[in-house]
């Protein structure tokens, strides 16, 4: 008789697990179709060791965005669901008008999040630049981002600041 309860729960319990499993997968498949395509199709010309030539983005509400090689450009790796990436976010803002500064937000959660979920978070961190979703690798093994709330600055196509959450201080002196 235990032998057959045991045996009974252990095909419920499997039972459920595979219903969960298909029901997750069902969910995701839904969340894409109507996730909008948010594509960064990242472009760079390489000239030497991360050095660019040029560098463009299709920006989430699907506008083309060229970096100017002139003008220091911070690059925020973050997710719509990453706790520390808002108050970084909200300390770009302090620079987002300074003159010569360009702000970009590289999302690179593609799998869950979409336009939604960034609009959300760009009114939740008071941020008024461009975001991008990154859909491949290039970026972040472009610039050897390991960790989530990765701040690099750009400046005449180099790489001249990459920190994981970086204060206020330092940003200060790498944009002054």
């Amino acid at each position: 008789m235990n032998k057959w309860v045991l045996s009974l729960g252990l095909f419920v319990i499997v039972g459920i697990g595979i219903s969960a499993v298909n029901a997750v997968g069902r969910q995701a498949q839904v969340s894409n179709v109507n996730a909008p395509s948010t594509t960064s199709l990242s472009q760079a010309t390489a000239t030497g060791n991360l050095g660019f030539q040029s560098l463009s983005f299709h920006t989430v509400s699907g506008q083309v965005l060229h970096v100017n090689p002139n003008k220091k450009t911070v690059l925020h790796f973050m997710t719509s669901t990453c706790a520390s990436c808002v108050p970084t976010e909200r300390m770009l803002t302090k620079f987002s008008s300074m003159p010569g500064v360009q702000i970009i937000s590289v999302d690179i959660n593609p799998q869950n999040d979409n336009l939604r979920t960034i609009q959300q978070f760009e009114r939740t961190a008071h941020s008024n630049w461009p975001y991008v979703m990154e859909t491949t690798p290039y970026l972040i093994d472009t610039f050897h981002v390991t960790e989530l709330d990765t701040v690099v600055v750009l400046e005449h196509g180099h790489v001249i600041f990459n920190k994981v959450l970086p204060s206020f201080a330092q940003l200060k002196k790498v944009l002054a």
